[in-house]
């Protein structure tokens, strides 16, 4: 299993568009499951299953590892994958938009289960959301020359954290924006 890959093809990305081939990738994370396992935690037959695995192996997201009996099990081929589209306004643009709700969504959580008193969530994902977009919008091009490179999670926080400072005068108004929200003024 790779630690990070970089995901830039919008037919790839279009895929995870789907919430049920989405919640098999986060559960795959947890560990291998068969067909059967993830038909009776997501409530869908095995043959909707089966058929959005088959989708998510042809694309790079999950591959077999084995087997259970006579049941084929699957993972994840990365613990983290880097969407990152590699234009604006393509296919993407509406999958992007919703990818970026979730993890605004799973962020103010996160805060909040952190201790943080966000008085406005609305605005809090809002700022996230429109942060997650400018940052993929300034980072693609740079993620579409280096996917395919194996990073590990250090490198990928590294990363992460140098498109951040690459993109940062044009990120300091969702910021500062944030650090208001978080209680974190300067």
């Amino acid at each position: 299993m790779k630690e990070v890959l970089i995901v830039t093809d919008p037919e790839k990305i279009k895929l995870l568009g789907d919430r049920t081939r989405l919640e098999i990738v986060n559960l795959l994370r947890e560990r291998p499951m068969s067909v059967s396992e993830l038909s009776v935690t997501l409530k869908k037959s095995p043959s909707t299953i089966y058929r959005h695995i088959n989708l998510l192996e042809k694309a790079g997201f999950v591959e077999e590892v084995g087997r259970d009996g006579n049941e084929t099990l699957y993972r994840r081929s990365a613990r983290i994958f880097l969407i990152a589209p590699y234009q604006e306004g393509d296919i993407t643009t509406p999958i992007m938009k919703a990818i970026h709700r979730r993890e605004a969504e799973m962020l103010y959580n996160l805060f909040k289960n952190a201790g943080f008193d966000i008085e406005d969530k609305k605005t809090f994902i809002k700022i996230v959301e429109r942060f997650l977009r400018t940052l993929d919008m300034f980072s693609s091009k740079f993620a579409k020359r280096i996917e395919g490179f194996d990073l590990n999670p250090i490198e990928f926080i590294h990363l992460m954290n140098l498109l951040v400072l690459i993109n940062s005068p044009e990120l300091q108004e969702e910021a500062k924006e944030l650090r208001k929200l978080l209680k974190l003024e300067d």
